[in-house]
């Protein structure tokens, strides 16, 4: 890697793929967005490690306590806040890793579904309103269970 590895804090707010010849994932931060060369999932499972855990150990306790075994949330560092839910599977094209602490509302705004953040910035999404408030209350609970 030519730069360090990114450090997820709760300035981040979304990861997104990007399918670009020297980029695959663009970071949405409080102030601006940062470009990076790995994937969104491979952030995630390395940012798991940093704080603590495996991404595969998360995904298993929050399946062991909640029973959840799709899209399941990542409880990337529990006692910071941090919460990540993927919009898909982890590993499906077009999976964006959202975080439970920067999203302010998610609606319908002339047939598409918007995820608004702290920030103020947007994002258009590809999946319906019902699974983004379903995958929002998963990472709520998450937040209460795991600590």
């Amino acid at each position: 890697m030519t730069k360090r590895n990114y450090r997820i804090t709760k300035e981040t707010l979304a990861i997104l793929p990007k399918y670009d010849m020297e980029y695959s994932a663009t970071i949405i931060e409080q102030n601006g967005d940062v470009d990076r060369q790995e994937k969104p999932l491979d952030i995630i499972k390395e940012n798991c490690l940093h704080y603590g855990a495996s991404y595969q150990g998360r995904k298993e306790s929050v399946t062991y306590r909640l029973g959840y075994k799709q899209k399941v949330p990542i409880p990337i560092s529990p006692e910071r806040g941090i919460y990540a839910f993927p919009t898909k599977s982890a590993t499906a094209e077009g999976c964006c890793w959202l975080f439970l602490h920067a999203i302010v509302a998610v609606e319908v705004v002339n047939n598409e579904v918007v995820v608004w953040l702290v920030n103020g910035e947007k994002l258009v999404s590809d999946v319906s309103r019902y699974v983004l408030g379903e995958q929002m209350r998963k990472a709520g609970a998450c937040g209460v269970v795991i600590k």
